[in-house]
């Protein structure tokens, strides 16, 4: 019986206890009156008792629903004690954790991560070190990365593969305006590109960009943050992570040309430290952005701009 018994299911008989009808009871719980109704329904299969005598006027308890009401309200007062508790624990989390990314990706997470810890766990600060360098973890150089990056190969590491991040092109809003929005590589011709130095070479995105951009470019930088900043700015039309542009109102995504994604984005740490409260709750907070973002780029990508 237990086993097929939804605890959650006790709060609808408590409210319909306490207030006397299924319409009561969903204004109390901010459901449908048909839901109540429903997991009063389930929860009774579950227990294989009848729980209210259902009448036009009211739910009323039946015997058993009376000796069942009092237990009901204790799991309630535990449950309640319980919630309490880990609100405190949150709370109590505190101390310093080392956070290393690149500066794409930090522009990009790090104020929404600094005002998410300061929501839910003020007492956890970070030390922030931004660069390219994959620090050593192992050795102490940082406590957690979030990387472009293949999977972490050292011994002694411990990640998670948040996204494939592909890159697509991109025009600011203020340029679309102006110029149009290419849409396939032969629109290309008619808009100002912004290159990437011909140092970069080993990628596909970049390889494809050799091949397929315009001879004339506008503009070539040797750094990917600035190719990310003339584009934004409404320069002309470059390269841009999906992931980064994600709800961004000031991108407009013109097309992804047919290349594997341009990075992973790993988040890791020192298997020591994974367990720890304060690495952990970034840790949690960081994959909760992520996976935010990645429904916000779902939902862009259905809607033409």
């Amino acid at each position: 019986m237990t086993a097929s018994l939804n605890f959650d299911d006790l709060r609808y008989m408590l409210a319909v206890a306490e207030t006397g009808t299924t319409l009561a009871a969903s204004k109390m719980l901010r459901v449908s009156q048909s839901t109540v109704s429903r997991r009063i329904a389930a929860l009774e299969d579950a227990l294989q008792v009848e729980l209210f005598d259902k009448r036009r006027t009211g739910y009323f308890l039946t015997e058993a629903g009376s000796l069942l009401l009092a237990p009901a309200e204790a799991v309630r007062h535990a449950v309640d004690a319980f919630s309490g508790a880990v609100d405190s624990l949150s709370r109590e989390i505190s101390g310093t954790v080392r956070f290393t990314t690149n500066e794409v990706l930090g522009s990009f997470v790090l104020p929404r991560l600094i005002e998410r810890l300061r929501q839910r766990h003020p007492g956890v600060k970070l030390e922030v070190d931004t660069t390219n360098v994959l620090r050593d973890l192992v050795g102490g150089e940082a406590d957690v990365a979030l990387r472009a990056s293949p999977a972490p190969t050292q011994a002694g590491l411990v990640g998670v593969r948040l996204i494939e991040d592909y890159w697509s092109l991109y025009c600011s809003r203020s340029y679309s305006l102006r110029h149009g929005v290419p849409r396939r590589v032969e629109d290309l011709a008619g808009h100002a590109i912004i290159g990437i130095d011909a140092h970069v070479r080993g990628r596909p995105i970049f390889d494809w960009a050799t091949k397929n951009f315009p001879a004339e470019v506008l503009l070539r930088h040797n750094s990917v943050p600035a190719v990310f900043t003339s584009v934004r700015n409404g320069v002309g039309v470059g390269f841009y992570s999906d992931f980064v542009a994600a709800g961004d109102p000031e991108l407009v995504f013109c097309f992804r040309p047919p290349v594997p994604p341009a990075a992973e984005v790993w988040l890791v740490t020192d298997e020591r430290l994974r367990h720890v409260p304060r690495v952990r709750a970034v840790m949690d907070v960081i994959k909760e952005l992520v996976k935010e973002t990645s429904g916000q780029r779902m939902a862009a990508a259905a809607v033409p701009a």
